[in-house]
């Protein structure tokens, strides 16, 4: 068997996971608050009783191109982290490609303030960043031990420059997306992998740090971001799918991708679409389900890794002062309007799992407040009270994992960048009803209460002209935003006028 055939035996997880069931209590079922565009619903637990540590810890999971309903498929992250913790049921990554993504949630600002637009070109990639504005200098700063395993930013080699924050830094740097040929920088040490699974290795990594940091009695930060479910692309160049765990490449061989009851799914009439989808082909049924396929597969390997750090924290006594969060960094298509893949500003590429569980945070609950990654270092700083060393332009999460009301933004930036000229493509908001951007000549509106399926640009129905006036004014007022003028609150929005709004056929 080769060395990365060896994992957890599913014998022993399900005793992991009914020890670590025992972790938290459960309380009464509790109401909702609402404040704003605020609306939390709690679940059938309690909050959990504030941390005795003066400083708490934090582990940060990241995954590669996970969609939202992925996570119905992850039952061990779904046990300890959402029914332990807050779920976030309308979280998005604003900026749906791997690096300006990343460097969000590196920095804490949109491309506009970080510098990085793009994977690749003037304006992307690991060299647009600052390294020295990275969020782990707070953390250090503040006395904390820290520790990155796996991908960082697109473009980081092993001759880049390490983030000066990170007392561990062990990311890959050769082979990133090919799964089973890779090198990981190793704190100094580089190596070299050929015959192991990269999620594994990342899995192992993550709770060596752990361990060593929990017995040393410091605080800590680690950050474990995954590669799966991006699909591969061998040092050659070759692109095919996500390659799965061996004791995984028979699971979910007949699922049925849930892009498939989406109305959205091979749209029929795409010629309304912006430019991006406009004339595209209708999407392969048995390329989107050897893709789903494949993807759900490989995220059975982080689903373990999720149980098992878990079960380091809970094994060296800190489960009960470490927050875990777990999201995605940008969500992904299969077929919804044609399409397949992200850098999209559709809900599909958009939408990103977030949850949180840890001292204080509201077991067994759910949020809707529109969260972001932009959002996730400003809320890690305030869950550790560290300070920020720049301006950040998202908001603290804080108040609602702790289940209080909190006004929010009711109008959110969402972009995305290109290779040439200034860096930017479509740039547009989004609020509870509409999505809308432009990049100056090719426009979409998207009224989400009529149409939540997004199949009917109505940009140019005359019923929309005020709403599209208004999202203007707001999307030229974010663009350039930074700080607090990134969360506004801006009132309420026009419906379409006359009631003549068209609504697409079922």
């Amino acid at each position: 068997m080769r060395a990365w055939a060896q994992s957890i035996s599913a014998a022993l997880l399900v005793v992991l996971v009914a020890t670590l069931a025992t972790v938290s209590t459960t309380g009464d079922a509790g109401g909702a608050a609402e404040a704003g565009s605020v609306r939390m619903v709690q679940g059938t637990g309690s909050a959990s009783a504030a941390t005795t540590a003066s400083q708490p810890n934090l582990v940060f999971v990241l995954t590669d191109d996970m969609r939202d309903d992925d996570l119905d498929h992850m039952p061990i992250t779904r046990r300890l982290l959402a029914d332990q913790g807050m779920e976030f049921t309308d979280a998005i990554s604003p900026h749906p490609l791997c690096c300006p993504a990343r460097a969000q949630l590196a920095t804490g600002q949109y491309a506009q303030n970080n510098g990085v637009q793009h994977n690749r070109g003037e304006h992307g990639g690991f060299a647009a960043l600052d390294p020295g504005e990275e969020a782990s200098v707070w953390f250090r700063d503040s006395g904390y031990r820290t520790a990155f395993v796996g991908k960082f930013l697109n473009g980081y080699g092993p001759r880049d420059v390490r983030p000066a924050g990170w007392s561990r830094w062990d990311a890959l740097t050769r082979g990133t997306y090919d799964y089973v040929d890779f090198t990981m920088s190793g704190d100094g040490t580089p190596r070299r992998y050929t015959d192991s699974y990269v999620t594994s290795v990342i899995e192992d990594r993550t709770n060596r740090a752990l361990r060593d940091f929990a017995r040393s009695g410091d605080p800590f930060v680690v950050y474990a971001w995954h590669l799966a479910p991006h699909y591969r692309i061998t040092p050659e160049g070759g692109r095919g799918l996500p390659p799965a765990a061996p004791q995984d490449d028979d699971l979910f061989l007949d699922a049925r991708p849930a892009a498939f009851d989406d109305p959205a799914f091979n749209e029929a009439d795409v010629s309304d679409q912006p430019r991006y989808l406009r004339n595209l082909a209708p999407a392969s049924r048995t390329d989107v389900a050897a893709e789903n396929t494949a993807r759900l597969q490989s995220l059975q390997a982080v689903d373990r890794a999720v149980g098992s750090l878990v079960a380091t924290l809970a094994e060296e006594g800190v489960l009960d002062d470490t927050y875990v969060v777990f999201t995605s960094d940008n969500g992904y298509s299969l077929g919804e309007h044609r399409f397949v893949g992200k850098d999209v500003l559709t809900d599909e590429a958009l939408q990103v799992p977030l949850l949180v569980r840890g001292p204080g945070v509201v077991e067994g609950s759910t949020s809707d407040v529109p969260a972001t990654l932009v959002d996730l270092p400003a809320t890690f700083a305030a869950l550790t009270g560290v300070a920020p060393q720049w301006q950040v332009d998202g908001a603290s999460l804080a108040p609602t994992l702790r289940g209080e009301a909190q006004p929010f933004r009711d109008t959110t930036l969402i972009q995305t960048g290109r290779t040439l000229g200034d860096g930017w493509s479509h740039r547009g908001v989004r609020t509870e009803r509409y999505l809308y951007g432009t990049d100056g000549s090719d426009a979409f509106l998207y009224d989400r209460l009529l149409d939540p399926h997004e199949t009917l640009n109505v940009v140019d129905d005359p019923a929309y002209a005020e709403v599209r006036e208004a999202l203007e004014r707001r999307r030229l007022a974010l663009v350039t935003c930074a700080g607090w003028t990134c969360n506004q609150q801006f009132g309420p929005l026009p419906g379409p006028s006359g009631g003549v709004a068209r609504v697409p056929s079922p």
